[in-house]
C-alpha cells in the first residue's frame, strides 16, 4: 500500500474538520486542532496497548528500581558505605533501564505523527504558509507546535477522561509495591528510634 493510498483513506476522516465554518482561516485552525487530537488519542491508545502487552516487564523494572533505591537509602541510614555504594550502583542501573524503557514506550505513541504530517502535505502541500521573517514554510511547521500544545493539554485532561482514568488505574495496580523512600524517611525513623537509625538489639 503506497503513501498516496493511505492518505486517500485518511482524507474523509481528516478533511471534514477543515471545512467547518465559512472562514477558511477558522476552518484551518479547527482542522489543525482535530488533526492534532487524532494523532494524540491514537498515539496514547497505542502506548497503552504496548504497555499492557509488556506489563510484566514494566512491573519488574519498576519494582527493581524502587527496591534497589530503597536498599541504598537504608544502607545510608545504617552508615554502611560499602553496602551503599553497591546498592547505589545497582539502583542507578535500574533507573537507567526504567528510564529508557519509558522513553521507548513514549516513542510508540509518536508513529501517528508522520502519517498526519504526510496527509497534510498531501492536502496542503500546494498552499503557501507564510511566516514573518521566515517566508514560506511547510505544513509540518504549522502542525508540530499545534500537536505539542494539544498533547500537553490532553495529558492534563486525562485524569477526567473515563477511559484514560481506567488505564492509569490499571498501570498503578500493575506497578503496586513499596513506595520509593527519601532521605527524610531516614530522619523520621531516626526520630522514632532515638539518635541512631539502627534498631536496638534485644
Amino acid at each position: 500500500m503506497t503513501g498516496q493510498v493511505i492518505y486517500e483513506l485518511m482524507d474523509p476522516c481528516m478533511i471534514w474538520a477543515f471545512r467547518i465554518g465559512g472562514n477558511p482561516y477558522v476552518g484551518f485552525v479547527i482542522g489543525l486542532i482535530w488533526a492534532s487530537l487524532v494523532a494524540t488519542v491514537i498515539g496514547e491508545l497505542c502506548m497503552a496497548g504496548v504497555y499492557f502487552l509488556n506489563k510484566k516487564h514494566f512491573a519488574t523494572i519498576n519494582r527493581d528500581m524502587v527496591d534497589h533505591h530503597n536498599l541504598s537509602v537504608r544502607a545510608l541510614g545504617y552508615k554502611d558505605k560499602t553496602a551503599w555504594k553497591a546498592c547505589n550502583s545497582i539502583a542507578n542501573d535500574a533507573f537507567g533501564k526504567n528510564f529508557f524503557s519509558r522513553m521507548a514506550l513514549f516513542a510508540s505513541s509518536l508513529w501517528v505523527v508522520p502519517f498526519v504530517i504526510g496527509w497534510m502535505f498531501f492536502r496542503f502541500g500546494h498552499v503557501d504558509f507564510v511566516v514573518p521573517y521566515l517566508g514560506n514554510v511547510g505544513p509540518a511547521f504549522v502542525f508540530i507546535p499545534a500537536y505539542i500544545v494539544i498533547r500537553v493539554l490532553f495529558c492534563k485532561a486525562k485524569p477526567w477522561l473515563p477511559l484514560f482514568k481506567t488505564i492509569k488505574q490499571k498501570v498503578k495496580e500493575n506497578e503496586a509495591g513499596d513506595e520509593m523512600m527519601t532521605f527524610m524517611d531516614l530522619v523520621k525513623d531516626s526520630d522514632q528510634q532515638g539518635d541512631s537509625p539502627i534498631p536496638e538489639k534485644s
